[in-house]
C-alpha cells in the first residue's frame, strides 16, 4: 500500500479483524455494535498516544479540589481556532461526506460513493472515493502544482498533478498518531513494532479557492474519476461544529484537530484533539477515521459505544453540572488509557461523552471537572443544529 487512501480502504474492510486498543472487553462491544448498524462506517476510538510533554516558560491555574489544590502547568498554548471553511461535494455526483473536519489550519473530507451508505439505501456504484483539504499556500509545493498540467475544473483554472508529495512523512514527528502511514514490522511475539512515518505520495487536482488557499482532491486512480470528485467539491462557509460549546479550555492547551460522521444522526460522532503547547501542531492529509490522538480528546457518540453500559455498572457516577460522570486512571469498565493518563465519561441527553487525557500533571481531574461544567450541550442527534466548539 503505497497511499492514504489504500491504508483507509484496507482499515474500513479489516477493521473487524483486529481488537482495539480500548481493551478485550471494549473489542467485545465493538464487535457488537459493527453487528447492529450492519455496515454503516463509525468513527474509530483510535489508539491511544502517550506524549511526552515538555516545559519552558511554564505557566497555569491552580485549581481547589477535595484532595486539595492542583496546578494545571506547562508553557502557555495559543488557542488557535479551526478553519473558518467546511467541504461538501453536490450529491447529484453520486458521493457523499462520510467525515469532514480539520488538522491544524487544514480543513478536510473523507468523500464517499454511494455504494458504501449503509444497507437499505440508495446506491450506486463509483471508483470516486477519496479526501479533499484546503491548505494554506504555506502548506503546499506550490511549485510542484503549479508544473502540473493546466486543466479546467467548475470552469476556473486548475492543475492535475501526478506523484505529488500530499503527506510528507516530516509532518508526523513528535508524538505517535493514527494517521501517519508507517511501514511497521511484526516481531517474534506478532506485536507490531513502530517505525517511522512515510511519505505519501498521490494523483491530485488541485486549484486556488477566492481566498488564495489550495484545494486538493486526492484518492481516485483514475483521471476520469478523479476528475469527477473534482467537480463535486463544494466550499461551505461553516466551518467545523460540535454538539456543545467550551466555556474554558486551560491555557496550555492548543486546538489541533477535529472531525465528524453526521451521515446518520443517530450514530453521529464528533471529535476534538488538544495537543500540548510543547508539541508540533498536526498537520494530516486525511481524517483517517476521526481516530487522532493528543493530550486531551473529546469525543462525542450519539450511538451505542458500550462505554455507557459497563461504567455505570463500575460504581456510582459523580454529578458535574447535573451529568453523571465517571473518572478513571488505570484500564476499567473497558476503557484504555496510556499510564499516567485518564479518561472521564459523562452521560449527557442520551449521548455519551468520552474525554481522555495522556498525561493527569498536564491535564488533571480538576481541569476536566471545569471543562465539563463550562460545556454547554445541544442535540448530538441533530448535526444541523450544531454550533462552533469555540467563541
Amino acid at each position: 500500500m503505497t497511499e492514504v487512501r489504500d491504508l483507509e480502504e484496507a482499515f474500513t474492510r479489516h477493521e473487524h479483524l483486529a481488537p482495539t486498543a480500548d481493551g478485550m472487553i471494549e473489542a467485545a462491544y465493538t464487535g457488537a455494535r459493527r453487528t447492529r448498524r450492519r455496515r454503516r462506517i463509525a468513527a474509530g476510538l483510535g489508539v491511544a498516544a502517550v506524549l511526552a510533554i515538555g516545559a519552558a516558560a511554564p505557566s497555569g491555574f491552580a485549581l481547589l479540589t477535595d484532595n486539595g489544590p492542583q496546578q494545571v502547568t506547562g508553557p502557555a498554548a495559543p488557542m488557535v481556532k479551526p478553519p473558518a471553511v467546511s467541504i461538501g461535494v453536490d450529491g447529484a455526483e453520486g458521493l457523499f461526506v462520510m467525515e469532514r473536519g480539520f488538522s491544524g489550519s487544514t480543513a478536510l473530507a473523507t468523500i464517499r460513493s454511494d455504494d458504501l451508505r449503509p444497507v437499505g439505501e440508495a446506491r450506486t456504484v463509483g471508483g470516486r472515493d477519496g479526501i479533499v483539504g484546503v491548505y494554506a499556500p504555506a502548506d503546499v509545493d506550490v511549485a510542484a502544482l503549479d508544473a502540473g498540467e493546466a486543466i479546467t475544473v467548475q470552469g476556473h483554472p486548475a492543475r492535475l498533478v501526478e506523484n505529488y508529495l500530499i503527506d510528507p512523512a516530516s509532518n508526523h514527528t513528535g508524538p505517535e498518531n493514527a494517521s501517519a502511514v508507517k511501514k511497521g514490522t511484526v516481531d517474534a511475539n506478532g506485536k507490531l513494532v513502530p517505525a517511522t512515518p512515510t511519505d505519501v505520495r498521490a494523483s491530485v487536482v488541485a486549484w486556488r479557492d477566492a481566498t488564495g488557499s489550495w484545494v486538493i482532491v486526492s484518492g481516485p486512480r483514475q483521471r476520469a474519476d478523479l476528475l469527477r470528485l473534482a467537480e463535486a467539491v463544494r466550499l461551505e462557509p461553516t466551518g467545523t461544529t460540535t454538539p456543545y460549546r467550551l466555556g474554558f479550555v486551560p491555557d496550555t492547551l492548543r486546538l489541533d484537530y477535529g472531525g465528524s460522521n453526521t451521515g446518520d444522526p443517530n450514530q453521529a460522532n464528533s471529535v476534538l484533539v488538544f495537543g500540548a503547547a510543547a508539541q508540533p501542531v498536526l498537520k494530516r492529509s486525511s481524517l483517517l477515521s476521526l481516530s487522532e490522538q493528543g493530550a486531551l480528546r473529546i469525543h462525542v457518540m450519539a450511538g451505542d459505544s458500550g462505554h455507557l453500559g459497563m461504567v455505570e455498572r463500575s460504581g456510582a457516577p459523580r454529578v458535574i453540572a447535573g451529568h453523571d460522570t465517571w473518572y478513571f486512571t488505570r484500564p476499567a469498565a473497558g476503557l484504555f488509557m496510556p499510564e499516567g493518563g485518564a479518561s472521564m465519561v459523562a452521560k449527557v441527553n442520551g449521548c455519551e461523552v468520552l474525554i481522555t487525557v495522556t498525561d493527569t500533571n498536564v491535564v488533571p481531574y480538576a481541569a476536566l471537572e471545569r471543562m465539563l461544567a463550562s460545556m454547554t450541550f445541544g442535540n448530538c442527534r441533530a448535526p444541523n443544529t450544531w454550533t462552533a466548539p469555540l467563541r
